[in-house]
């Protein structure tokens, strides 16, 4: 059984590397507000018609840190949330002050939904935000220039959510909204790093999340036991690592170039 789920694993693996159908909804008309088209599966979700991660949290708004990060209060917990696909301008930077009041207004105070597969290294969950309008907040951040398509991490999100990330930065850029009225502006992780990290190329449609919860739903299927039913909870990337010793994050981050 092991045998097969590694060969499993290694077909979605290629699979990363060799396209997709591109079926998953994305929003039609505004990019920043959408309805709620209700769908969602196993393989793919979707909230507010946009291609998301598959688990949910809901909750007032807090507290804004800055252009992409808030925390939210959910069931009695605290979360810091880090808006996935966006990098806004460092507090220190042009526009960085003005980003984090463009989203300050939009979500403070205000319950808003947000859908992700992983948390970073600093523990913040990485997620899609959408107000109970079903505004795209990460969108809407970038669409009016208040912060950058962060394409360092565009293998995550399917190529549908890409292309409208895309076309909100170069409607922004090509209006002189927010950032994109200075001349030359600086993108924050070269202000942080000193250096602009190679973009990498997706060769397939869905996210990396999605390819990661279908290995994980194989492995808990042939490992599930009828004293140990499996984990729902779903646990990203850990069915690939227990069941045949990989990083899943690590090994599709090298298969999409990232």
């Amino acid at each position: 059984m092991k045998n097969c789920i590694a060969i499993a694993v290694a077909s979605l693996l290629l699979g990363a590397c060799g396209g997709g159908d591109g079926s998953a909804g994305s929003c039609s008309g505004s990019a920043a507000y959408c309805a709620d088209n209700g769908s969602a599966n196993n393989a793919t979700q979707s909230l507010c018609g946009v291609d998301v991660g598959p688990n949910r949290l809901s909750g007032p708004v807090t507290d804004v840190h800055d252009g992409d990060t808030i925390t939210l209060s959910a069931a009695g917990q605290v979360y810091k949330i880090r808006l996935d696909s966006i990098d806004a301008p460092e507090l220190a930077q042009p526009f960085g002050s003005e980003s984090r009041t463009a989203l300050h207004n939009a979500v403070f105070g205000k319950t808003v939904r947000v859908a992700y597969a992983k948390t970073d290294q600093y523990g913040r969950i990485v997620g899609a935000v959408f107000t109970d309008t079903c505004q795209y907040v990460n969108l809407t951040q970038v669409a009016t220039g208040m912060a950058w398509f962060y394409k360092a991490y565009q293998c995550e999100i399917s190529a549908s959510t890409r292309a409208q990330f895309a076309a909100a930065q170069a409607s922004a850029d090509s209006a002189n909204l927010g950032l994109w009225s200075q001349p030359n502006p600086q993108a924050p992780w070269v202000f942080r790093n000193g250096f602009d990290p190679a973009t990498p190329t997706c060769t397939s449609d869905a996210p990396v999340f999605t390819l990661a919860y279908q290995v994980d739903r194989r492995w808990q299927a042939a490992s599930a036991t009828p004293s140990n039913p499996g984990n729902d909870g779903f646990n990203f990337g850990e069915g690939a690592r227990h069941f045949v010793g990989v990083d899943l994050h690590a090994q599709l981050a090298r298969n999409l170039g990232g």
